[in-house]
């Protein structure tokens, strides 16, 4: 072991671990939520979330893709419309969950 650490050094180490630990991090994921967050004590959200635009933030997984269209269908269903992927972009929320996807309210076929 002390050979290998004098060969590749302590900074290879220490990036190993760091790598190690995003990877993990980033595998576990978080649940899916509306990005409809608010100010302590105010009424308007700070999020991106509307009623016509909701957005979703989460992370790629297993069963992601039909959480996050459940959850859409369910914000929409408060105004009695049926949602449509509209446009997606990462980054935008957490890092545990960091795509973000608008769908937008239509009126019911």
């Amino acid at each position: 072991m002390a050979l290998l650490r004098r060969l590749l050094g302590a900074k290879c180490w220490a990036g190993l671990a760091l790598a190690t630990v995003s990877l993990t991090l980033n595998a576990c994921g978080t649940a899916a939520y509306v990005d409809s967050r608010r100010e302590a004590g105010q009424k308007t959200p700070v999020g991106t979330s509307t009623p016509d635009i909701p957005a979703i933030c989460y992370s790629n997984g297993p069963g992601a893709a039909a959480e996050v269209a459940k959850m859409a269908e369910s914000e929409c269903a408060k105004t009695s419309r049926t949602a449509v992927r509209d446009h997606e972009d990462r980054w935008g929320c957490t890092m545990l969950t960091p795509r973000r996807i608008f769908f937008r309210c239509v009126p019911k076929p």
